[in-house]
């Protein structure tokens, strides 16, 4: 397992970003030059805020300063500059990561410095520039379909909150069991990196993960909120049962209530979500899917002999043995569509 002090962005993505990075007036790379450090540690130190834009914000107010930028400046333009100086610059991945996950950086460089020289200079989705500065600082790593922020928290709130909500124990008492108060993984998804949203996929991205508990024993484990964690999605969109496979080796749910952005994740793409969130028969609702460190790496162990324990739905037939490092992205797919 090599040190994340080793991940090295290659030429061709270093020439590109460095490309980007020169973007800007004389005046306006004196002040970046002078200012920007300190915005990016103060936006590393935000890296646990249950704001995930949070390290953007910071970056936006420098930005927007009219004292530093005085003309008006682009920010769209600006904010691409930024993330490749970030990546140029400031990046620096402070947990050891596993070879699975370093060896998935070289295509990750290429995508981001694509992307910035591309579509994000027509539009840079707040969304997208939210992560790309976390990418960039190294506070978000890439593991195949889910991006993986390293510093998070599961706060007993949230698990008070399914107590009330669920009137029941059991997520208190699987939070306590495994200690939860600390440290956690989260995962989250981007929609830039959806060729291997489907059961193989998760397989190959919380293998890595598992990996990477395995190298940083004072995480708790990982945790990820989401519409598609609801028990009820399985069975109203039976092709995204798989995603409830955690929950049968050792991981737990928390209930987080519903909001309208969470509505509306759930059913834009899916017209018999919709169809039935019109009709008042299904309500999209949030939870929280928390995988503690020591079940998930013991479902990682457990995998190398049992491809039983593959991410899947009863219904598919049984599949091969799959390996997250050797294995090509599956060919993409439109699971969430339907």
């Amino acid at each position: 397992m090599r040190p994340a002090k080793q991940i090295q962005i290659a030429d061709k993505a270093r020439s590109e970003l460095m490309a980007v990075a020169r973007q800007l007036s004389s005046r306006e790379k004196e002040q970046l030059g002078h200012l920007l450090p300190a915005f990016a540690s103060k936006a590393r130190s935000l890296a646990e805020h249950w704001d995930f834009a949070a390290p953007s914000r910071i970056v936006d107010q420098l930005l927007t300063d009219p004292c530093a930028f005085p003309d008006s400046p682009d920010i769209e333009r600006l904010r691409r500059v930024v993330v490749a100086r970030l990546a140029l610059d400031h990046f620096e991945v402070e947990d050891r990561l596993p070879s699975s996950i370093v060896a998935l950086y070289p295509k990750f460089f290429d995508r981001l410095v694509t992307f910035l020289s591309t579509r994000a200079c027509y539009s840079y989705p707040h969304e997208y520039y939210s992560k790309d500065v976390r990418y960039a600082l190294g506070l978000t790593v890439p593991c195949g379909t889910h991006q993986l922020d390293l510093r998070n928290r599961v706060g007993p709130k949230l698990i008070l909150r399914d107590v009330i909500a669920s009137r029941s124990v059991n997520s208190a008492l699987a939070y306590a069991a495994c200690r939860g108060w600390g440290r956690w993984y989260a995962n989250h998804l981007d929609l830039r990196a959806m060729k291997e949203f489907n059961s193989d996929g998760w397989t190959a991205s919380f293998v890595r993960m598992a990996e990477a508990l395995k190298l940083n024993p004072d995480v708790r484990g990982v945790a990820g909120v989401s519409w598609f964690h609801d028990p009820r999605v399985r069975d109203i969109s039976p092709h995204l049962g798989y995603i409830q496979t955690p929950t049968s080796f050792g991981a737990f749910l928390a209930n987080m209530g519903s909001a309208p952005h969470h509505i509306a994740n759930a059913t834009v793409r899916s017209s018999t979500r919709q169809k039935l969130y019109e009709e008042g028969k299904y309500s999209p609702t949030c939870y929280l899917l928390a995988w503690p460190r020591n079940a998930l790496i013991a479902w990682a162990e457990r995998l190398k002999d049992d491809p039983s324990a593959t991410f899947r739905n009863s219904r598919l037939a049984s599949r091969t043995r799959f390996d997250p490092v050797q294995a090509s992205p599956p060919t993409a797919i439109q699971a969430m569509r339907r």
